[in-house]
């Protein structure tokens, strides 16, 4: 999976078309049909595509949540406190790859065992 795509430029009034958001959850730039850029994707940390330029009116958007990806051998474990969204992928051999989509505060952790 990609992650962490560039948000696309915004075109002005009579301008070629808006950028499109990079691969990775990049977020589309505004244009003169899709004046305001669109967010980026959920849980890539893409950006969010620029507003159209021709005027002060329209708005950019925000850039994706973030993710965290920890990586550690099968023969380990990994526990997070309460309030953390994780999964856990067996899918490459010799490890598990844990991914943290959210948090319910700033004061979660991870235990290795």
């Amino acid at each position: 999976m990609t992650r962490a795509g560039g948000g696309g430029g915004g075109s002005g009034d009579g301008a070629p078309a808006a950028g499109a958001g990079g691969a990775g959850g990049g977020g589309t730039g505004g244009s003169s049909t899709n004046n305001n850029g669109t967010a980026g994707t959920a849980n890539t940390g893409g950006g969010g595509g620029g507003g159209r330029g021709d005027t002060s009116a329209f708005q950019g958007s925000n850039g994706g949540s973030g993710v965290v990806i920890i990586k550690i051998p099968d023969t380990r474990t990994a526990t997070f406190s309460g309030g953390v969204t994780s999964s856990l992928s067996t899918a490459v051999s010799g490890f598990k790859i844990y991914t943290v989509t959210a948090t319910s505060t700033t004061s979660e952790t991870v235990t290795f065992s």
